[in-house]
């Protein structure tokens, strides 16, 4: 809101300083008016010359007061152009915003998904891992030929003496 603001500032600045001129030109043809009555009042004897290089000089002010009010025209019309572009120009940020905001929810998700995926192959791989070890623990019970108990002492002795020791 503050960058309309910040633009709307120099176009109200703009326009207050043409409405100011304006109201400047309308007191000094008012003040041109009134001299004029007032000079026509004192010279109602002699019309001629005097009177005609006065609305000469009136007309001309006139002329460049309306000109200058043509350029005010133009100058609006030019504001209210910058204004229909700049509502535009909004309006098309404010759409590719949205869609890059569509956009963004669809990757995340998308994103997401995959991260889901690739924590369920990596359990399947830890899965599949451990019936590996588990397969190849069977094998070698399996596989390796059972061993005899490992004699103790005694027997061992008694092997060597042929017979069960008894207390002497």
């Amino acid at each position: 809101m503050s960058t309309r603001t910040n633009v709307r500032q120099p176009i109200e600045e703009r326009e207050l300083d043409l409405a100011l001129r304006e109201a400047e030109l309308n007191r000094r043809e008012s003040a041109l008016r009134r001299a004029e009555e007032a000079r026509a009042d004192e010279e109602v004897a002699t019309p001629g010359v005097r009177v005609s290089a006065l609305e000469s000089e009136l007309e001309a002010r006139i002329r460049s007061a309306e000109a200058r009010e043509r350029e005010l025209e133009r100058t609006v019309g030019a504001v209210e152009t910058q204004r229909d572009r700049l509502d535009a120009v909004r309006a098309e940020y404010e759409s590719r915003r949205e869609a890059l905001m569509e956009r963004t929810q669809e990757v995340e998700a998308e994103r997401d998904r995959l991260r889901t995926e690739q924590a369920r192959l990596v359990t399947a791989s830890m899965e599949l891992d451990d019936r590996e070890r588990a397969a190849a623990a069977l094998e070698q019970t399996v596989a390796a030929p059972p061993q005899k108990p490992k004699p103790s002492d005694a027997d061992w002795w008694a092997k060597q003496l042929g017979a069960p020791l008894e207390a002497a």
